[in-house]
């Protein structure tokens, strides 16, 4: 995502049209992310994780077939003299490649792209939460940066595979997920740290969405309430104070 431009450019698409169909993928990221914030609570986290790991993997892998297949090293210099594009793709199969790419953004705007956030707030017990979080989102912004650094040079020099390696981590994603991440939507931050005293298996564990809409209902009848006795606790202070 970070690089797409290379990807495009190693398809075929040159000066504007590289950039609007570059663009194209943060308009999609931001619409599938509405999804997300509409079921996610429905969906849980472990859902989307798995489902969102499987389809990158399974766009990422399609996309190293497809270059691998039908692309061809590119001249000397790179395709538009840009280095990084050293592998060239044309024809229906460097549609299938920026659909795939899409499609690939489709699948993590949703899944995780915000669960990745959502998750670990949701691990810790609170007297280690504001450094445990603290140390995801810095792992986070380190794997960026390694990302950032690492796959202009992929590119020059194992071209396609780059997808291959992506594909790889993505298919360790699923399974990591599956075996360890147990399910914490619905769940109380005690009620997360027994899954883990009591070492009960992550594919186990379950959705509690009932419990999360009986916790905002419960909210709304005490917020209202409050509301309702408003009137009577200013009265009564008035008259006191009098």
């Amino acid at each position: 995502m970070y690089y797409i431009t290379y990807l495009f450019g190693m398809a075929g698409l040159k000066g504007n049209n590289n950039l609007v169909a570059s663009s194209i993928q943060y308009v999609i990221n931001v619409f599938m992310t509405i999804f997300a914030l509409i079921f996610i609570d429905r969906w849980g986290r472990r859902l989307p994780l798995l489902v969102g790991a499987f389809f990158m993997a399974l766009w990422l892998f399609i996309n190293a077939g497809l270059m691998a297949h039908y692309g061809h090293r590119a001249p000397p210099g790179g395709v538009n003299n840009v280095p990084e594009e050293s592998w060239q793709i044309s024809g229906p199969a460097s549609k299938a490649v920026i659909a795939c790419t899409y499609l690939f953004v489709a699948s993590f705007a949703p899944t995780w792209g915000p669960v990745s956030w959502i998750y670990p707030p949701e691990l810790f017990p609170l007297r280690v939460r504001g450094k445990a979080v603290a140390l995801c989102t810095a792992a986070n912004w380190i794997m960026n940066f390694a990302l950032s650094y690492f796959v202009p040079p992929a590119f020059v020099n194992i071209q396609w595979k780059v997808y291959v390696v992506f594909g790889v981590f993505c298919v360790t994603m699923f399974i990591h997920v599956f075996l360890c991440f147990p399910e914490t939507s619905g769940k109380s931050l005690e009620e997360v740290e027994a899954l883990f005293l009591q070492k009960i298996p992550a594919w186990k564990t379950r959705v509690q969405y009932q419990h999360v809409r009986a916790l905002e209902q419960n909210r709304a009848d005490e917020k209202a309430a409050d509301l309702e006795a408003s009137p009577e606790r200013e009265a009564t202070t008035v008259a006191k104070t009098a």
